[in-house]
């Protein structure tokens, strides 16, 4: 794993077509709405970031991640690596980046949901300490598939 040189900018009010493209584009069969997307943009608990690569002179996304932290506890709402950047470490870096700003707000605790059939997210969460908490049936819709359950201490 190489690693994908990248720069994360913090996503704002005003990014949603960016983050609607991304959905669209990486998670075809069922993307967040622009709704969805400002309103979790607007929401002062939950913080997101888009990753880019640094060279050229627009700004090109090719990740992106959200972490919404109430309290204790935090939730990752969502990963998301274009296709062809998969497998050199961009996934992992932007996981990184949501359990430190997690570990930040005080999170005692990083939780996620992750479809069954994605094994390399999967691999990817429990490399980082993740544990397997339940399985969710049916959890997911579009097409229609159970969850996994996730939990990442950060208290130790």
């Amino acid at each position: 794993m190489t690693g994908v040189p990248v720069e994360f900018h913090q996503a704002k009010p005003g990014d949603e077509e960016i983050l609607v493209a991304l959905e669209e584009a990486l998670f075809p069969e069922d993307p967040w709405t622009w709704g969805m997307i400002a309103d979790e943009l607007a929401s002062p608990f939950s913080t997101y970031y888009l990753a880019a690569l640094p060279d050229g002179p627009d700004l090109q996304v090719v990740g992106y991640g959200g972490v919404k932290v109430v309290g204790d506890g935090a939730d990752i709402m969502t990963i998301g690596v274009f296709p062809h950047l998969r497998g050199q470490g961009l996934g992992k870096q932007i996981l990184d980046l949501l359990v430190s700003r997690a570990r930040e707000a005080g999170a005692d605790y990083v939780f996620l949901e992750v479809r069954e059939s994605n094994e390399a997210a999967r691999r990817l969460y429990e490399r980082s300490g993740f544990i397997v908490l339940d399985r969710l049936r049916g959890y997911f819709k579009n097409p229609l598939e159970d969850g996994i359950a996730m939990r990442l201490d950060l208290t130790n």
